[in-house]
Formats: structure tokens, C-alpha cells, sequence
């Protein structure tokens, strides 16, 4: 059985469309699985010159920062050389090497999250990319800074690292700084074996 001219070219029509159908569908809703990822959106960027407060604190314009996922000694703790247990304010020292990290160039801070006091918990970079450099990951690699695992095990594999070669208070005897905070000021005991 023949078809007329108008009823093939009426199916030709359907089976057009029908073939478009998908591509028209597809233009009115957007398909993500090649787009790239959302940018991440961040509580507060600041930047500017830092003034260094401790091991894990800056301030840029008159904003308390915490560096995020790590934490350093504070001012008043004390560690203890390896070989003759001589005290020695590692806290001070954390800041000092933070401060030599961050060397007066501008720091950007991306905070993710502020506490009950008000501060700023952020990653802070110095440089522009492609040589932007993370301070928070920098401080856990020198040694002056440990990852904290309360928080996230983001810097965990740099911290092995610094402990490894010994950088830092990884050359010393010390307690993690929350324990510090928590009031365990005893210097850590040596290692003893009880074998026999």
C-alpha cells in the first residue's frame, strides 16, 4: 500500500521531532554534568597585612582570624629539648615562625565559619595563583603547628611528614597544645621500656 505525498511527509515531520525532542528538552533544562563545580562561597574574605597573635591567631583589619583545621602552642607553653629537658616557650616560637611564613606579604583568609567570640576560623594564603601558598599548611609542615583532628584530618599526611624529618617541636618533648589548654603542663615523660 502506497502513501500519499502529505502522509509521508507528516511522518517525516513526527520522526523529525521525535529526534529533536531530547535536544530541545535538554535547552530548557540545563544539564550540570559538564559544567564545572559551583565556586565555594565562603562566610568572609578578608585581606591584608596580618598582625600575628599566637602559633594560630592573626588579625587583619581589626578581625580576629583562627586558622582553621590546625592549632600551634600558645605563648605561655612550655616544651622540652629531647636530650637535656631544658624548658622552652614553644608557643612563642610557633609565633615567630608563623610570622616568618607570612614574611609582611598581604594574606587572604577565606573563613568558613566565626565562634562564639566572634572569630574568624579561615584558611589564609599568601600569593596569587598559580603560586598561591596555604599558611595553615605551611605551619603544620614547619612542625610549629599540628593538624587538629577535632576539626578536620585535612593537614593529617603534612603533619607526618614534619614529624618524620623532625621539623619543629617535632625535635622536642611537648603535649598537643588542646591538652595544654586543658591543663596538662606536666613535661611529657620519657618512653620507658620494661623489658627483660
Amino acid at each position: 500500500m502506497a502513501q500519499s505525498a502529505p502522509m509521508k511527509k507528516y511522518i517525516l515531520i513526527i520522526a523529525i521531532l521525535l529526534l529533536l525532542l531530547p535536544l530541545i528538552y535538554g535547552g530548557f533544562q540545563m544539564d550540570n554534568r559538564f559544567a564545572p563545580p559551583p565556586a565555594q562561597t565562603f562566610l568572609e574574605v578578608l585581606e591584608g597585612k596580618a598582625e600575628i597573635i599566637d602559633g594560630r591567631t592573626v588579625v587583619i583589619n581589626g578581625q580576629q582570624i583562627r586558622l582553621l583545621n590546625m592549632d600551634a602552642p600558645d605563648l605561655d607553653q612550655v616544651c622540652y629539648t629531647k636530650k637535656k629537658q631544658i624548658g622552652f616557650r614553644c608557643g612563642v616560637v610557633a609565633a615567630e615562625k608563623l610570622a616568618k611564613l607570612i614574611s609582611h606579604q598581604t594574606l587572604t583568609c577565606e573563613g568558613e565559619k566565626k565562634d562564639a567570640e566572634g572569630n574568624l576560623w579561615a584558611t589564609c594564603y599568601v600569593g596569587q595563583l598559580p603560586q598561591k601558598i596555604d599558611i595553615n599548611e605551611q605551619a603544620v609542615l614547619s612542625g610549629w603547628a599540628v593538624y587538629d583532628p577535632a576539626q578536620s584530618d585535612k593537614y593529617k599526611r603534612i603533619q607526618g611528614a614534619a614529624h618524620n624529618i623532625r621539623q619543629g617541636l617535632w625535635r622536642a618533648k611537648f603535649v598537643m597544645p588542646w591538652e595544654w589548654r586543658a591543663g596538662d603542663h606536666a613535661p611529657p615523660q620519657p618512653i620507658t621500656s620494661n623489658s627483660k
